[in-house]
């Protein structure tokens, strides 16, 4: 009885370990690059003289390298999410998660296991891609994580295309030290 016991106990805790490692954001993917950002907006900045109706931002296409490994600063450091969404593009909808970081702070991107494994197996498919906007008093982050393919197995099992929203916002996170 032991025995079953313990086997039982054993399988448990490695479910439940694989399950907080599924949705827990520890792996560290990138360093939001907030130095080439400002370069980035100051070149827009003398352009938006002859277009002055532009949106500052930056769009950052990374292929992921040796920095993704897993970093306690990805449970310590703050976050505050602004939003959340669908892309309106008909053809490639993609799901994507805005953050806010302050000014002067260092900021990366955050990820579970999960995503950080898909990014880099598909890394030269589809590297990751986040956009900086500047704001008043700080930055907005957007991680678009793509992931456009379980639309349309939510709307055949479950009749609505957004069904997986829950788990696509667990994934990533922008966090900044504090």
């Amino acid at each position: 009885m032991k025995g079953h016991l313990l086997t039982v106990a054993t399988l448990f805790g490695i479910i439940s370990l694989f399950w907080i490692s599924f949705f827990a954001k520890v792996v560290r993917v990138k360093f939001v690059e907030i130095d080439f950002v400002l370069k980035r907006l100051e070149i827009q900045k003398e352009a938006q003289v002859e277009i002055p109706y532009t949106v500052a931002k930056v769009d950052i296409l990374r292929r992921l390298g040796s920095d993704v490994k897993p970093d306690p600063r990805c449970l310590l450091w703050a976050t505050t999410e602004v939003g959340r969404g669908w892309t309106n593009d008909s053809e490639d909808r993609d799901f994507f998660i805005d953050y806010y970081i302050p000014p002067d702070k260092k900021a990366m991107i955050c990820t579970t296991p999960a995503l950080a494994a898909a990014l880099l197996a598909k890394r030269h498919e589809k590297p990751l891609l986040y956009k900086v906007y500047p704001t008043e008093d700080g930055f907005h982050v957007r991680i678009v994580e793509g992931l456009s393919e379980v639309r349309e197995p939510c709307k055949n099992w479950t009749g609505n295309v957004d069904c997986a929203d829950p788990i696509l916002s667990r994934q990533g996170v922008v966090r900044y030290e504090p």
